[in-house]
């Protein structure tokens, strides 16, 4: 499972093994240029290295700013439990600002009447407060002349009831009000928010994300970049509107541009190389259990040569490695090196037909 903990403070100049840097580089001047790019999407297959570049990314915007732009992450399959995209993405926005800050308790109050008509949080609110910690047990139909109804609970539904009504009749003008404070408070310091995961998240979450960030995130000074596998994001949305849907022309009424991170980089001698041969190679030096002696020798290294690793995963290779190591803990050290690596072919051989 990936540690965001520990990825939060990642950079470029850390470790950038993919020469992923100069993409980085490119995407910021896209971003700092009058082109029109957000809402943008970040593209790669499952285990490339996809949130590892999205913090790098961010921290290299936040390491030279002069836009004073405040930059937001945000893991949507995270989020995904809590079922109200609206929601995290204000609430990450919001974040950007100390507690007593006028934009923030502007921007906040602002939010409110949007947020309790999307997510209905006016009935539950009600509900909450009449019967506590039970209300979650409580149908959404609820049941005429219920005898346990405390007194006065009654009155404070057909208030709530009264205040979703309200708020549905003030649908667009909440909306509205709530696009007009989030260009408002970007208008000082321009937002970028870095959404990842999103191919990870129910089907209904997904969905439900992009359309928020159509509708109410489509703002001036306000851009989006979404780190996703497209591929599994259009299966999403095919399982949400049916195995007919267009889902390619439906992804992209939402995104103005796409950026693919490669799968190859350049060595030393500027030869093409896939990522997952580069990063075998990394891991295998990193390895504390791989001696030093199993390090040097150049059979190992010519693993890739016999066995095609582009299929697997860069998840998949930190996987292999582990075999590797167990393998290497576990056999007897008056076994010849060529023998281990004999067994290493086979541990690869055996990854690659499950």
């Amino acid at each position: 499972m990936t540690d965001y903990n520990l990825m939060k403070d990642f950079t470029f100049h850390e470790r950038d093994e993919f020469t992923r840097e100069p993409i980085a580089e490119k995407i910021i001047k896209l971003l700092d240029s009058d082109i029109e790019v957000s809402p943008l999407i970040i593209d790669g297959k499952w285990g490339t290295g996809k949130t590892e570049f999205c913090f790098k990314l961010k921290n290299l915007i936040e390491e030279n700013n002069p836009n004073d732009y405040k930059v937001g992450y945000v893991n949507a399959f995270q989020a995904d439990h809590a079922n109200e995209p609206l929601l995290t993405l204000i609430a990450e926005v919001a974040s950007f600002y100390d507690e007593k800050d006028d934009k923030r308790k502007n921007f906040i109050k602002n939010a409110v009447p949007c947020l309790r008509l999307i997510s209905g949080i006016g009935l539950k609110a009600g509900l909450g407060f009449a019967f506590g910690r039970y209300a979650a047990d409580i149908p959404d139909a609820l049941a005429d002349g219920v005898e346990e109804i405390k007194d006065g609970s009654k009155s404070l539904i057909d208030q709530s009831l009264e205040s979703m009504i309200k708020d549905q009749v003030e649908a667009e003008k909440n909306l509205s009000t709530l696009r007009d404070a989030l260009s408002d408070i970007a208008s000082t310091n321009p937002i970028i928010l870095l959404i990842d995961e999103l191919d990870r998240c129910r089907p209904d979450f997904a969905v439900m994300m992009l359309e928020t960030i159509k509708h109410v995130f489509d703002v001036d000074n306000v851009q989006i970049i979404l780190i996703t596998n497209a591929e599994q994001l259009k299966a999403t949305i095919k399982h949400s509107y049916g195995s007919e849907t267009d889902s390619h022309s439906y992804l992209y009424k939402f995104f103005k541009y796409q950026i693919n991170l490669p799968t190859t980089n350049k060595d030393e001698e500027n030869r093409s190389v896939s990522n997952n041969v580069t990063y075998f190679r990394r891991v295998i030096q990193d390895s504390n259990v791989i001696s030093q002696e199993f390090k040097e020798n150049k059979l190992i290294y010519q693993i890739p040569l016999f066995i095609d690793i582009s299929t697997l995963s860069l998840r998949n290779i930190e996987q292999v490695i582990r075999c590797i190591e167990t393998l290497i803990v576990f056999e007897d050290k008056e076994k010849s090196q060529s023998y281990v690596i004999e067994q290493v072919l086979m541990v690869f051989l055996s990854f690659l037909y499950t």
